[in-house]
């Protein structure tokens, strides 16, 4: 567990101390009283041991590349900073990626996934290749690669979407960010590929507590190609139980994920996934999770499993 953070206004609070403190106040005489040489040294070292017990607290530490809150400064001050690993939340909750939601924060990572989909006709199979990587403090992007579809002995590549995010407010507990996920049509028709799409997007983290945490997105895609437009909702909750070094199940963490998908000319899709996520070694992290659709698996499907391997770098 890491202790938690300080009210982000104790620093200021205390510079303001002792700017107060330090102000002359003229004596009727129009003379400046002078201060006790007894009490400038104690007040200045209280000052000293609250603002740097405030920094530790925050997870700030010193020197330039130390993290440190983003939102209550101007927002094109952090737009070209260079990226910095946020701690975990006050409870231990780790910014780690989840199977079938949504992350609110940025990482930099290589993702290598399977998936195996039970669906009416044939089955489908999907290798897929993600690498995210944060460009700053503010700005994010990611890549998805279908390397690899199958559907009844036939396969093919699918259509890559490109990811960009910006950071909106980022404290020890909580990330926001926003974005637009953009589909580009690479794939075949014959897969449900080749189209255009741009999905604006609003993430969020928070910790809450007891290593647990929450996640979700809201979401609307604009698809081309005669394609319906969707509104899509998503939210989780998990919990991590060890800790990172405790490989190979360092990190341990269970949560249950799910999304709404409301197709502007119908149906509705609505599905809950179950899963898991540990920690092998050397940033090599193991991912395994099962969707179950709770509406219409006669048109989607009856079940999707996928396994995926994730390197943290």
């Amino acid at each position: 567990m890491r202790k938690g953070y300080a009210s982000s206004f104790v620093i200021p609070a205390a510079i303001g101390m002792v700017c107060l403190w330090q102000a002359p106040v003229s004596a009727e005489d129009g003379t400046e009283p002078a201060a006790s040489p007894a009490t400038t040294p104690a007040l200045a070292e209280v000052v000293v041991i609250t603002a740097t017990a405030a920094a530790a607290q925050d997870g700030a530490g010193e020197g330039p590349g130390a993290w440190m809150p983003l939102g209550s400064e101007p927002f094109g001050k952090e737009l070209f900073s260079t990226w910095v690993p946020v701690p975990n939340g006050e409870s231990g909750a780790p910014r780690q990626g989840w199977l079938g939601t949504a992350d609110g924060f940025f990482t930099r990572e290589a993702h290598l996934a399977y998936t195996y989909v039970d669906a009416p006709g044939s089955d489908f199979h999907q290798g897929l290749a993600r690498f995210h990587h944060p460009l700053s403090r503010r700005l994010w992007a990611g890549l998805e690669v279908p390397f690899y579809q199958d559907r009844g002995g036939a396969s093919d590549f699918g259509d890559v979407t490109l990811n960009t995010q910006v950071m909106l407010a980022e404290t020890r507990n909580l990330s926001l960010n926003a974005g637009v996920g953009w589909r580009l049509p690479t794939g075949s028709a014959s897969f449900g590929n080749e189209i255009f799409a741009a999905q604006p997007q609003l993430n969020l983290f928070t910790d809450i507590g007891g290593g647990f945490s929450l996640r979700g997105r809201v979401a609307y895609e604009f698809p081309d190609s005669g394609a319906p437009e969707s509104f899509i909702l998503n939210g989780a909750i998990g919990q991590t139980v060890t800790d990172h070094d405790r490989a190979p199940l360092g990190d341990l963490t269970w949560y249950v994920a799910s999304t709404w998908r409301e197709f502007e000319d119908g149906p509705t899709f609505v599905s809950i996934t179950p899963g898991m996520r540990t920690h092998l070694g050397r940033n090599l992290f193991l991912l395994a999770g099962i969707e179950i659709p709770l509406t219409n698996t006669d048109r989607f499907f009856r079940e999707g499993f996928t396994v995926q391997l994730v390197q943290g770098f």
